[in-house]
């Protein structure tokens, strides 16, 4: 449970009990009180949004792989970027991992493409020409 919920909920039954022991009149405010603060239960404060993004492209700024059990990605949404917590697919998970990978080498970002309910992952352009990032020589060690 959230912290927001948490907070709600206490908030929610302490109020409760002062409008049981109270007047008609103060178990009808509690009542719209509640309702109209539930929706704050909801903002993530920090956590990963349970809900999937709407459809269309994301630049992806970050992303972790929990193996059989989700996919974290911070997405620079319209307006403020947004961390979503997406349903761990293999085969997603794979895709987001081999972009990471490419990304780097090139020096390039990460875009996604959500669609319904399947996310797609692929290399995005880079800031600076087509020049590809040559890899670093190894260090010879006697």
């Amino acid at each position: 449970m959230t912290a927001a919920i948490t907070l709600w909920l206490a908030f929610v039954l302490a109020t409760g009990i002062i409008a049981w022991f109270g007047t008609k009149r103060q178990a009808i405010a509690f009542l719209l009180v509640a309702i109209a603060t539930a929706p704050a239960a909801f903002i993530t404060l920090g956590h990963a949004a349970p809900w999937q993004p709407p459809a269309g492209k994301y630049t992806v700024l970050g992303a972790r792989i929990d193996v059989d059990e989700a996919i974290y990605v911070l997405l620079d949404a319209p307006g403020e970027p947004r961390f979503y917590k997406l349903p761990y697919s293999a085969q997603q998970a794979s895709e987001l991992q081999n972009s990471l990978d490419t990304a780097e080498a090139n020096g390039t970002g990460v875009g996604m493409t959500m669609d319904g309910d399947a996310a797609g992952f692929a290399e995005e352009g880079g800031s600076g020409g087509s020049e590809v990032k040559q890899a670093e020589p190894q260090a010879i060690i006697n």
